[in-house]
């Protein structure tokens, strides 16, 4: 089993987006998969749920109760033959200055999943120091911007205090090409910020394009990116990013 972290300390990243074309990626692969969604304030993995789970049901099983004890087993909604989810609570802000660090690493240990993917709020406390300790891969999107240089350079030093020995991606998410290649111009400039730091850019990996089609296949449920032309460049785009972060190959099935 592999358990994969999107994290920043920024909002607005893309850390959902990033986490929900990850999971349906590998259930179209055919691996089981387990998304555990750690944002109680936006409740992210909501796109799994708004499927006509009833809310009794809901607030019955979510990872607060793991949080406090209760098997993971126990709290997981099926959402299809190779997806469940765990998904969050407002009460999970409870946790945020739990002394341990390492229960939710316990709590998924092991379990008959292939993937556990895991995605958080836009925060740093104690709770998504539990999934930084659970995690085999930290993903991380960023934006081209300064205040997500400043994010991740803080998040960057947090993950060196925690010793972590996961793998570590950055992935510039949104990007948009400048309209001349001055080297000189804002958006380039802005993106060598993170080129050129020397902490930071062995982890720069994919480049995600600010795209139409992810938006609305966020928005419906039935919309799929594949290599049909309208969404051909979100699709290599996606792929290149699985294939380089994960070494996963989804081998022209679409998502």
């Amino acid at each position: 089993m592999k358990t994969i972290v999107f994290n920043a300390t920024k909002g607005g990243t893309g850390k959902t987006t990033l986490s929900i074309i990850t999971t349906n990626a590998l259930v179209a692969c055919g691996y089981k998969c387990l998304a555990v969604d750690l944002d109680m304030v936006n409740h992210s993995l909501s796109f799994y749920y708004n499927a006509g789970i009833p809310y009794d049901e809901i607030h019955q099983k979510n990872v607060f109760k793991v949080f406090a004890g209760e098997k993971v087993a126990d709290n997981t909604l099926t959402i299809n033959d190779n997806l469940d989810l765990l998904h969050a609570d407002v009460r999970l802000a409870d946790f945020r200055s739990i002394e341990t660090s390492k229960r939710l690493k316990k709590q998924l240990d092991g379990l008959a999943y292939d993937y556990v993917i895991i995605d958080t709020a836009p925060t740093f406390d104690n709770i998504i120091v539990n999934a930084l300790m659970a995690s085999d891969c930290v993903i991380i999107p960023v934006v081209p911007d300064v205040f997500n240089y400043q994010a991740v350079k803080y998040l960057f030093g947090k993950l060196t205090e925690l010793e972590l020995t996961c793998d570590v991606n950055i992935v510039i998410n949104q990007y948009e090409k400048p309209r001349s290649d001055n080297q000189g111009t804002f958006r380039n400039q802005i993106t060598e910020l993170f080129n050129d730091d020397k902490e930071l850019s062995q982890f720069i990996g994919a480049r995600l394009s600010r795209s139409q089609a992810i938006k609305k296949y966020i928005n419906d449920r039935n919309y799929r990116i594949n290599e049909r032309k309208e969404t051909a460049k979100a699709y290599n785009e996606i792929t290149a990013f699985l294939c380089e972060t994960l070494s996963i190959s989804i081998n022209g099935k679409g998502i």
